[in-house]
Order: C-alpha cells, then structure tokens, then sequence
C-alpha cells in the first residue's frame, strides 16, 4: 500500500529532524516495548469483534517547548488477530497494525531535580490494520483499512543523577476508535473500541 511505504519514513524524519539545543536537552528520543490489548469486544449490527492480545514496539520523538509542555509524534507496529462472531458462524483477520500519532505534552511537576519527570498526553492520529494473508489467519476480501484514533496517556521519564542524556521511560497510552472490519460489510460493528497499550523502554535526551 503507498501509505505504508512513505508513513515509516516520513515519522523518522520527524523523529529526527526537528530542531532542538543540545544544552537544554529540549528533545527526547524513546524507543520502548508495549503490551497492546483491544478491549472491551465490540458488538454491533449483530456482530462481535474481538482480538488476540499482542506485543509490539513503539517510537517516539518529543520535542519540549518549555518546562511545562511539548509535542510528541509517535510510530507503533504491533500484530492482532481480530475474532468475529457472526450469526452465520465465525470469522478470523490477522493483522499488522501501525499506529502513527501527533499528541500534546504536559510535564505538570520535576522531582529530583529534574530527574524525575511525570507527563501527561493527548493527541490523534491512525491506526491502520494490513491483513497478513497468511493461511488461517484471513478472509477472501480483506482489505487494508485506517481507522482515526483519539489518544491519551500518562507516565513518567526517569534519568539518573549522573547523566541526564539517558533513561527510562514508564508509560500507558490509550487509544480510542472504530473496530476494524477490513472494509467488509460483514465484519461491520459499527462500534468503538479501546486499545490498551502500556509501555516500558530507553530515552536519549539532547
């Protein structure tokens, strides 16, 4: 799909390319592990979706305009399988989920001097579902489908006293939107859903 071709590149030269002063340590840098888990099932239009629970990876470059707030942009990729019920039997779709969002920032308070820093964040973006095709794990139609996201999470950066360059980030992230159906009518629940998506990973801060 062209979208996934230029998405992956596009959110890296985001990641890397905004303007920040080494000094100040304005920009963070994340990489992290996620747990990622759709609940609750959705169920409409005589159909309930619900997925397998996944691990996956998530990028994010965070810019701070100033102590208090910041922009982060964020890549994610994990892979679900979607389990539908439907009144004439059940339904499988594996797939590769990216998630590509914008969020707003808030670091409310520092602790530790500065070494310990709680935030807050609210943001959108897209979740798009690519059905792997494997054998098992589809069903004849299944088309690659975007679904628009409203987010919000919480958590905290960490960095040691002796270098403020390095750290660990502890987060959740919460993502709201449409379930998939693969632009298949007949996986349609017309409902929302939420993905759960704690986090733990490494930041660099320049």
């Amino acid at each position: 799909m062209t979208l996934q071709r230029w998405l992956l590149p596009v959110v890296f030269a985001a990641l890397l390319g905004l303007p920040a002063r080494a000094q100040d340590l304005k920009s963070t840098v994340a990489f992290s592990g996620t747990g990622n888990f759709q609940h609750p099932e959705a169920t409409g239009l005589g159909v309930t979706d619900r997925a397998t629970k996944a691990g996956g990876f998530l990028a994010s470059y965070r810019y701070q305009f100033n102590h208090l707030s910041g922009l982060e942009v964020s890549y994610g990729y994990t892979r679900f399988t979607q389990r539908y019920t439907l009144p004439s039997g059940s339904a499988r779709v594996q797939a590769n989920t990216h998630e590509t969002t914008l969020a707003w920032v808030v670091t409310p308070r520092e602790f530790r001097d500065g070494r310990v820093r709680p935030y807050l964040l609210a943001g959108t973006g897209l979740l798009i579902f690519s059905p792997t095709g494997n054998p098992g794990g589809s069903v004849p139609g299944a088309l690659v489908q975007d679904r628009a996201v409203f987010l919000y999470g919480a958590g905290v950066d960490i960095t040691p006293a002796e270098n403020q360059h390095f750290g660990l980030r502890l987060g959740y992230r919460g993502l709201l939107y449409k379930a998939p159906s693969f632009e298949l009518g007949s996986l349609a629940t017309g409902a929302l859903t939420h993905m759960a998506e704690p986090q733990v990973g490494i930041l660099f801060r320049f």
